[in-house]
């Protein structure tokens, strides 16, 4: 039986109502799309069926047909590359099924069997198998290239900007460099938009406890915080100078309140408290326009940050004490777990063994909590003395005032063998529209390494930043370089983790991974600059064309970093980053020792 197109809508909705059976209306809904190749909204129809059966690679197979007949269709476009990438396993899995399933035994239903088993039978299934893996792993792939396609194809329509940063969330994709330059690109083209301001901060507050890899040291440039766990300090200051950024954050109770948290693991409870005061201001605003089915959480949360407000504004002591009685009620609810999960005769419910671990970890956290010294005993304070005035002396040795010399070179020129990393760089950097400009050392890196450091220097094909590739031994050092012509510089850099020091607020840096792919830094960094120039419309780029130009900027680097250093010290983000016990107190020694030291610079270099 044929329908129109509004009989065959009913026949749907009632299907979704359970008013109709599914599988005669997916017949039906077959039987018409073969009759209508060319009719969207049968195929809309079952897309709506398939996602309400849970069945997602069928309707991605759907919504891919709807993209030819809809190429226009951005909302489409959005939602086969959301379901490629967090259905990939599952596409992967059904496209290798019937291949999987030939090189099976006849018989085999799954369970263990006596047959012995055939080497090359087994082989082949591992290497289908793999196959499989390796499908998956392109789909995802793919998808995270359309999405960039996608904004940079639509980033000037503010609209359709927003709606591929949220399929891109909705995607759970977590990339987060990628996902920034998203962010950058939106706001490059929109720079006063609260939305990408809000997405920018969001993204930010991600970072600050992100780590390239779990580990038991903590890293260069992280700190570990008693209640906010590990986290990377220059990205705490930068996530908080953010959220300041968004013109209506009084109104945005959920910014504020990731604020308050910020500002508590910096101990700053004073100001963690007029945050979450605005924040419940803003919760009871919004209470008051909400309707009944909002009602309920909006006013857990702004109970919450009244109580979190109460315990910041009684101090340190205070936030603890909440914190402590927090992870009491969490090990109390341990104790009252119904007893299926404590079933010593079930492998599968059995989880006494790990909520046992659990509450043993809690109760051990809290006590060392509890006895944790409110400042340091003699011999600590001996400790830190002496470690302010290393740290002290390191730092100082750092400002320079002697020019930098960026020497070319060729390869011949190197004596030492060169490392493949080049080659690995070199690879990937030929793939891309990066044009390579030259070999070259750093006169004063080689003289403070007293070994050669070979480099090589790559130009954008707009030339609004230079690509440095560098080594010495087996350290490795990418850096892009942008300089502007209010003679700021913008420098992205594969040093998050390796360092804590910032150069100020001339030089706008920003550090990834070492294990961050190339292709994404340099994507990255010309988001950065583009953003920054939106941002600022006054000042232009400074075209990087040549070892001069990048001579250039390493000067003025070294100008700025100096300038900033003889300013201002130590400063905070910095003492941060290095994770020393009882902050405060070192804090106030390194500043000091510091300070003397550059009294004695200034003297010797009015």
């Amino acid at each position: 039986m044929m329908m129109t197109t509004e009989q065959m809508r009913q026949q749907v909705e009632q299907t979704l109502r359970d008013e109709a059976d599914f599988d005669d209306t997916l017949e039906l809904l077959a039987t018409h799309i073969a009759a209508h190749p060319d009719e969207a909204g049968f195929l809309q129809m079952r897309i709506a069926l398939f996602d309400a059966a849970y069945d997602y690679t069928s309707a991605w197979q759907d919504r891919k047909a709807l993209a030819v007949l809809q190429p226009e269709n951005l909302d489409n476009q959005l939602a086969i590359l959301s379901r490629q990438h967090q259905s990939a396993d599952w596409i992967a899995s059904d496209a290798f099924a019937e291949r999987i399933q030939a090189l099976l035994p006849a018989d085999d239903d799954g369970e263990d069997s006596d047959k012995p088993v055939d080497p090359a039978q087994e082989a082949a299934l591992a290497a289908l198998q793999n196959d499989a893996d390796a499908y998956a792993a392109t789909l995802q792939s793919e998808a995270i290239d359309g999405f960039t396609q996608m904004m940079t194809t639509h980033h000037m329509d503010a609209g359709n900007a927003r709606k591929i940063l949220a399929a891109w969330v909705d995607a759970n994709i977590w990339n987060q460099w990628q996902h920034y330059t998203l962010i950058l690109q939106a706001l490059a083209a929109h720079p006063h938009e609260v939305a990408f301001k809000k997405e920018r901060a969001r993204l930010l507050i991600s970072l600050c406890d992100a780590v390239e890899e779990d580990s038991v040291k903590t890293p260069i440039g992280y700190f570990e915080h008693l209640m906010g766990g590990r986290n990377h300090a220059i990205s705490v200051y930068q996530a908080i100078a953010a959220i300041d950024e968004v013109d209506d954050l009084n109104a945005d109770p959920a910014l504020l309140t990731s604020k308050a948290q910020l500002l508590k693991i910096l101990d700053d409870y004073v100001a963690a408290a007029s945050c979450l005061r605005l924040a419940a201001t803003a919760y009871e605003a919004i209470l008051q326009r909400a309707g009944d089915e909002e009602r309920e959480d909006l006013q857990a949360n702004l109970t919450q940050v009244l109580r979190d407000a109460i315990a910041c504004e009684g101090g340190r002591e205070a936030v603890q004490a909440a914190h402590f009685a927090e992870l009491q009620s969490s090990m109390t609810r341990l104790d009252d777990l119904p007893a299926m999960f404590m079933d010593k005769d079930s492998a599968a419910n059995n989880m006494a063994g790990p909520l046992a671990e659990l509450k043993s970890s809690l109760t051990e956290w809290q006590a060392a909590s509890k006895n944790q010294p409110a400042g340091p005993d003699e011999e600590e304070i001996l400790e830190l003395k002496n470690m302010a005035a290393k740290i002290a002396n390191s730092t100082m040795s750092l400002v320079h005032w002697d020019p930098i010399a960026i020497i070319p070179m060729q390869l011949t020129g190197f004596a030492e063998e060169m490392p493949s990393w080049f080659e690995e760089m070199e690879a990937v950097l030929n793939k891309t529209s990066l044009q390579f400009l030259s070999w070259f050392q750093n006169a004063s890196n080689v003289a403070a390494l007293k070994r050669e450091a070979p480099g090589q220097c790559w130009l954008s094909a707009s030339h609004d930043f230079a690509l440095t590739l560098e080594a010495a031994g087996k350290a490795h050092l990418k850096r892009c370089l942008s300089m502007f012509s209010d003679g700021s510089l913008m420098l992205t850099s594969d040093s998050r983790g390796g360092t804590y020091y910032v150069s100020g607020p001339h030089v706008h840096s920003f550090g990834v991974y070492k294990s961050t792919p190339l292709t994404e830094m340099l994507a990255l960094h010309h988001a950065r600059v583009q953003a920054h120039l939106a941002d600022h419309p006054a000042i232009r780029i400074k075209p990087m064309d040549s070892l001069d130009d990048v001579e250039a900027f390493e000067n003025l680097l070294r100008t700025h970093s100096r300038e900033f250093r003889l300013a201002n010290g130590m400063t905070d983000p910095e003492i941060r980053g290095m994770n020393v016990k009882f902050n405060d107190f070192f804090a106030n020694e390194l500043k000091r020792e510091v300070a003397e030291r550059i009294a004695t610079l200034k003297a010797t270099h009015p």
